[in-house]
């Protein structure tokens, strides 16, 4: 009794592969018939349909075999290496029969065919793949969480862990490859935000040459110049008397030469007081 159950499980990843294989080519070719109908259909002028889906239903035959010894003997690596060799020995020829199948449809037969061109049965074939082996994986995933809640033993996890790595990659990559060949686009990155709170540029030092931060004022003022005989006078006019002038020094001083305020030698307003200057205090 426990031999045949032995040989029953290592015969699941062919009969799987034989019912995958089978079950994707008649479905296929069932679509692809109807759609052929449409005026615009895609696979009107393609004549080798039939063909190419017989060719991928080899190649998923053999994807299912190989994908199914390789979740085996991952399995007895993750388990401890338990039960001596006989776990190689039953995963090696399903992991070599596999690899051989997909080996020479790949490189040998589909070359021969207008695969590269009409594309649709390899996509079909690839969005089969993406979707057994994504949904295993989620299985997976699913079967490790519900051991770590259960504080199931390492035996029962490994076999978790070795499904959801071998199938999660299988599924990545056949969805990576469905998406290439469907056109899909990378999508493109967001704009960088706008940065705030820095100081202008120059920063926040003093102001520049010629006052203010506003640039330099007018010439002759903030408001224009001023009207002629008024405002500000000029260096050396009216007004403020220039340096030198007005008050004499502490201590007393002579007037200005000529006396008062006017011209030198000539008239003008004599100083209050007559004289010199103001009295010394």
């Amino acid at each position: 009794m426990g031999s045949m159950m032995e040989m029953v499980a290592e015969r699941i990843p062919t009969l799987l592969g034989l019912v995958s294989a089978i079950a994707f080519v008649f479905a296929a070719y069932f679509v692809i018939t109807i759609d052929r109908g449409r005026a615009t259909s895609p696979h009107k002028d393609d004549t080798q349909v039939g063909i190419k889906l017989v060719l991928f239903g080899f190649l998923l035959a053999g994807l299912q075999i190989a994908v199914g010894g390789a979740d085996q003997l991952l399995s007895y690596v993750f388990g401890g290496f338990k039960g001596g060799s006989l776990p190689v020995r039953a995963a090696m020829p399903s992991i070599l029969v596999g690899g051989v199948v997909i080996a020479v449809v790949a490189k040998l037969l589909l070359p021969r065919t207008n695969a590269e061109t009409f594309r649709q049965a390899e996509r079909y074939m690839l969005g089969v793949v993406a979707l057994q082996y994504g949904v295993i994986a989620i299985l997976g995933i699913s079967g490790i969480v519900t051991g770590v809640f259960m504080e199931a033993k390492w035996a029962y996890l490994s076999g978790s862990v070795a499904t959801t790595l071998v199938s999660g990659a299988v599924g990545f990559l056949a969805l990576s490859r469905f998406g290439a060949a469907s056109g899909w686009v990378q999508p493109a990155p967001p704009p960088a935000p706008p940065t705030y709170g820095g100081p202008p540029q120059g920063g926040y030092g003093a102001p520049p040459p010629g006052g203010g931060y506003g640039g330099p004022p007018p010439q002759g003022g903030y408001g224009g110049p001023p009207p002629q005989g008024g405002g500000f006078p000029p260096q050396g006019g009216g007004g403020f008397p220039p340096q030198g002038g007005g008050a004499p020094p502490q201590g007393g001083g002579a007037p200005p030469q000529g006396g008062g305020y006017g011209p030198p030698g000539g008239g003008g307003f004599p100083p209050q007081g007559g004289g010199g200057g103001y009295p010394p205090r």
